[in-house]
């Protein structure tokens, strides 16, 4: 981009295709041919025409958002932050209270190592502490009785930085909500929405096995909705999926499993996408859905979800889950579940109102201890 007042140099067609040689138009050969290949991988019998929604269930939608370094992010040691876990269903007049759980940095490092004689504390030692003390927290007691998940299952790679620390905790504090919620709609009809994949890297395999017991054991109907994926984003499974857009979606709103062939081309390693392969993170299988048939671009509305491999086996059970999504579509959303947005915002914390409460805190610092905390542009 030139600067104010200079004027661009031209650009033509030339400019690129003297750098094309013969060898690359070949290999953009062997793409379209791969890309066909793709295509071919999808039986037709397996995609579904979404029928009036007769069986939906009540559903509630699930969303996290923060992190460490909220409030002060400008030092490390005395900064603070926030993990806030929401709900929202359209189905409930009083919606579930929000969980939060704040992380501050001087629990996490020995800021004051050089006055105390050099503790011998490592780090992970002092991290593995917290995190016993968080599991010491009522709900996340309640969530390690049903589930049988202890700090044990969390592994060692949650104490490699304090982006990993912070974010197991963040998914970790999520997955306890969606159980509180299993456990308090129990005898409900209903689905649990997760705005995201049903996975969980970073930990020990045996946390994935036992929350996928859990949910296999309660027949929890979870699904996981995926805004952002490669499968769209880049450009061999998104041409496939178009492929199959054009060729089958019509006139009626469609949904379809992802082929293993596609998944494995997309995401490589097998444990990635395969929830049935021993050490794989994931418990859900992939599927794509156009709930508007009609949109003025054929990817436009198309959108992601994982369904566990524990309601596939019952064709009914997915056809309550699809139900239940269709339902709740919005083209505000580019077709997918508006729900989500709901439990996103209620979730979510405003950068004007950190602000506010990052002066409040100060100030109750400067009151209370005397540490005085300039002013530094974010």
């Amino acid at each position: 981009m030139p600067y104010p007042d200079q004027i661009s140099n031209p650009l033509g067609a030339d400019s690129f295709l003297s750098h094309l040689s013969e060898n690359d138009f070949e290999l953009l050969q062997q793409v379209g041919k791969l890309v066909e290949k793709l295509v071919t991988s999808l039986d037709e019998t397996s995609v579904k025409v979404v029928r009036s929604p007769l069986s939906s269930r009540r559903l509630i939608s699930v969303a996290v958002d923060g992190g460490n370094q909220l409030i002060f992010p400008q030092f490390r040691e005395i900064s603070m932050g926030m993990i806030r876990v929401s709900a929202f269903s359209p189905d409930f007049k009083d919606q579930p209270e929000t969980t939060t759980h704040v992380i501050k940095n001087f629990d996490l490092f020995d800021i004051l190592k050089a006055e105390s004689d050099k503790s011998k504390e490592t780090m992970t030692e002092r991290r593995s502490r917290y995190i016993k003390g968080f599991f010491e927290k009522p709900q996340m007691q309640e969530f390690s009785r049903v589930t049988g998940i202890t700090p044990r299952d969390l592994g060692e790679h949650i104490y490699k930085d304090i982006e990993s620390f912070t974010n197991t905790i963040r998914s970790v504090l999520e997955w306890a909500y969606i159980v509180m919620l299993a456990e308090k709609y129990r005898d409900f009809k209903m689905l649990i929405v997760r705005d995201g994949r049903l996975e969980q890297h970073g930990v020990e395999n045996s946390f994935v096995k036992k929350l996928r017991a859990y949910f296999e054991k309660n027949r929890t109907y979870l699904v996981g909705i995926v805004k952002t994926t490669k499968l769209l984003r880049e450009g061999i499974p998104s041409l496939v999926i178009k492929n199959w857009t054009d060729k089958y979606c019509g006139k009626n709103p469609v949904y379809y499993r992802l082929p293993d062939d596609l998944m494995n081309y997309t995401f490589g390693f097998e444990r990635q996408w395969n929830p049935e392969i021993e050490g794989s993170f994931v418990f859900g299988n992939r599927y794509a859905g156009k709930f508007y048939a009609n949109t003025f671009h054929t990817l436009q509305s198309v959108f992601t979800f994982d369904v566990p491999a524990y309601i596939e086996n019952d064709d009914q059970s997915v056809l309550e889950v699809v139900d239940t999504l269709y339902h709740h579509r919005s083209l505000l959303f580019d077709g997918s579940v508006s729900v989500v947005s709901e439990a996103h915002m209620r979730a979510s914390v405003d950068t004007e109102i950190v602000k506010i409460v990052e002066n409040e805190v100060k100030k109750a610092i400067e009151k209370r201890s005397g540490l005085k905390i300039p002013d530094m542009e974010r």
